[in-house]
């Protein structure tokens, strides 16, 4: 039944409204209250401890070095093992238990190998975990933005790596912990040799992944990061690096499950349990993740090897599916003044909720509405010429040529960055070119060369999905049950597999049927098409027709051929038709519903504004610098506390990729309205 929370903050608010000073009666609040466990606050968001701690210690598939390594490993600076100073970078440390034996921060896992190689490595939950404090009070949110510094960990990393084999001093005992006191110097020599090609090839890694503008804590560039671990490592083509200068505040995930597409620009169809995987399969291989691309060997082995760890990513995803928006905790954080609620519930209908739909607390769902807010206005909307001509200029000459040769005009004024680079990038595909993922009797198309980042990318998780799902058939089995599917870490997986007239040779899927027409298909092969297609569901994976599961989305079939201004007059293509769709559609950020939007700063898609007050101002009353990392919020702006003494980092909104401009919808209102609606903004 849905809780009328609004209905009593308004018939309050009027029953209070002719009294002198009214006393405030408490509010109704429909979770269970916040539980203390090992000195953290966890507030109800759906999630039991089993089910956030597994969540926590599942591995993804990463896999950044290995792990008696990493463990020996001191940090230079502390003369401590270098596993300690993971918390120096901001990230969440972890609690003991069964799940966590070495006691990792929270997102840092083992992973290993089929050959029992153990790898250290990280899951969503290192940065999609956040400690949020208030009075001393801290709260673990699940879900939320961590307070990490990724380049400063890999960068501190790199270097604790480069001392230990820099110096005998402290290469011994390293290799002591790792090899055990009886040692030859044999083995101590192999350890050293593999240790000093790691140390080469990672430093190379962090350089390519320094940025121009400091990403600091809470931000990333996560496109810019996969796109170079995809494009320059995994293809070994270093001249594919770019600086990774479009960071991004790392985006809260209750609902994300829900919502029809996913990243700030939508880039990604989520309408079924294949696409869902696609996306995380993708974050795996931008956090060290490992796939060997190469051309497949045959028809019959059509797929990419990887690393990723398709059973684990389907499970977290409908772990995901069942959490829910941390409600604001009165007792933690203060009271709600629910007069000034009341006041602002109108204001936020007029005036937010046609782009940030409300979504019922006391209800379930299946859809998480969303709107895409457009960047530009195009002079030619509807001439799929004219739009891909500047589209080009964009690409190659930057938005104010576009704006000057009258090709589009702005029309929301946000940071356009992180759109513009994660559509415009081009890479060289390499030993790719040509092949397409999935087959093209799937409806995949094969890579250009040069082709766009995001393409190759495509390309890249759909081959690495395909070559788990090759050798673990389970993983079909996961992907068809959806919301069916019972907790991971209470039934062990039952044992599956291909029937025996779909196996090659060596065991896995021929996957020949998918490649050769008419070659014959068997009933595992239909399975496989039913869980790409979202027709083998029984329930939507979220509330949207399945659309993006046919393993190739429009992006990745239209989108092939390099930006260029190009003639605007004549007949366009259907699939010049297609492009000019797709540039519309991704050159646009998302709105999504802000319920629990207390515990995200900072905010807008770069996290260029410090707190919600902020976001109700017009640009010109925004701060310019502010300081943030700290888990200290601010409960009155309702943000990051600047004067905390953990916000160590000056973001600046002056460099590039950093501007705090759009969303001003909020700049009309009186200062009465905005604390009335900051106020109503607590109780989402």
């Amino acid at each position: 039944m849905k809780l009328p929370v609004q209905a009593t903050l308004a018939a309050t608010a009027l029953l209070l409204s002719s009294c002198a000073e009214p006393p405030k009666p408490p509010r109704p609040v429909p979770v269970k209250p916040p539980v203390e466990i090992n000195g953290l606050w966890y507030l109800d968001q759906g999630w039991s401890q089993e089910a956030r701690q597994w969540y926590y210690n599942a591995t993804q598939g990463s896999q950044i070095m290995r792990y008696d390594w990493f463990m020996a490993l001191e940090d230079p600076q502390t003369k401590q093992p270098f596993v300690k100073s993971i918390t120096r970078y901001g990230y969440a440390a972890g609690t003991p238990g069964s799940w966590n034996p070495d006691l990792l921060p929270v997102g840092f896992v083992k992973d290993t190998d089929p050959d029992k190689t153990a790898w250290f490595g990280m899951t969503c939950a290192a940065c999609h975990t956040g400690d949020v404090t208030v009075d001393g009070k801290t709260m673990r949110i699940d879900g939320a933005v961590t307070t990490g510094d990724l380049y400063g960990f890999i960068s501190g990393l790199s270097n604790a790596v480069h001392a230990t084999v820099s110096s005998d001093a402290a290469f011994q005992p390293f290799a002591t912990r790792v090899l055990g006191a009886t040692a030859t110097d044999q083995q101590k020599l192999a350890l050293f040799d593999g240790l000093k090609s790691f140390d080469q090839s990672f430093a190379a890694f962090v350089a390519a992944s320094t940025p121009d503008t400091p990403w600091g804590s809470m931000r990333t560039d996560a496109f810019g990061m996969i796109f170079n671990r995809v494009s320059a490592i995994d293809l070994n083509l270093p001249k594919n690096n770019r600086a990774p200068n479009a960071p991004v505040s790392y985006p809260f995930l209750w609902d994300a499950p829900h919502q029809p597409r996913v990243q700030w620009n939508g880039l990604l169809p989520n309408a079924t349990a294949f696409d869902a995987l696609g996306r995380n399969a993708g974050e795996v291989l931008g956090v060290f993740g490992k796939v060997t691309l190469k051309p497949p060997a045959n028809a019959a082995h059509y797929y990419y090897t990887s690393t990723v760890r398709g059973r684990n990513l389907v499970d977290m995803e409908n772990q995901l599916r069942k959490l829910r928006s941390p409600v604001w905790p009165d007792s933690l954080a203060g009271n709600v003044d629910i007069v000034k609620a009341a006041a602002g519930e109108p204001i936020y209908k007029e005036n937010c909720e046609s782009c940030h739909a409300i979504l019922p607390r006391g209800e379930t769902y299946t859809t998480a509405p969303i709107q895409m807010v457009p960047l530009f206005n195009w002079a030619q909307p509807d001439n799929a010429k004219a739009v891909i001509a500047a589209f080009g200029t964009i690409c190659t000459k930057g938005v104010d040529a576009a704006v000057a040769a009258k090709m589009v005009t702005i029309n929301y004024g946000a940071d356009p960055k992180m759109a513009v680079d994660a559509l415009c990038r081009q890479v060289d595909t390499g030993a790719i070119a040509n092949v397409a993922m999935p087959p093209q009797l799937l409806g995949g198309k094969p890579l250009k060369n040069p082709d766009l980042a995001a393409n190759l990318l495509s390309n890249a998780v759909i081959g690495a999905i395909f070559g788990d799902l090759v050798r673990e058939p389970g993983l079909l089995v996961d992907l068809l049950k959806g919301d069916d599917a019972p907790a991971p870490w209470l039934t062990a997986s039952a044992p599956t597999g291909w029937s025996p007239e779909s196996l090659t040779k060596d065991g896995t899927l021929d996957t020949t049927p998918f490649v050769k027409p008419g070659a014959r298909m068997t009933a595992d092969h239909q399975k496989v098409i039913a869980a790409l297609t979202g027709r083998g569901q029984t329930k939507p994976t979220v509330g949207a027709v399945p659309a993006g599961g046919r393993a190739a989305t429009a992006q990745a079939k239209a989108a092939t051929s390099a930006p260029s201004a190009a003639a605007t007059t004549g007949t366009a293509s259907s699939d010049e038709e297609a492009l000019a769709a797709t540039i519309k559609q991704l050159l646009a950020y998302k709105a999504r519903p802000l319920d629990g939007v207390w515990a995200t700063a900072p905010f807008m898609h770069n996290g260029s504004v410090p707190n919600l007050y902020e976001m109700l101002l017009p640009t010109s009353q925004r701060s310019v610098t502010f300081r943030m990392g700290s888990t200290s919020i601010d409960p009155v702006k309702v943000g990051v506390d600047s004067s905390a003494a953990g916000a160590s980092f000056v973001y600046d909104t002056t460099k590039p990729g950093n501007r705090n401009t759009g969303h001003e919808f909020g700049s009309s209102l009186t200062d009465t309205q905005r604390w009335q609606l900051l106020e109503y903004l607590k109780t989402l």
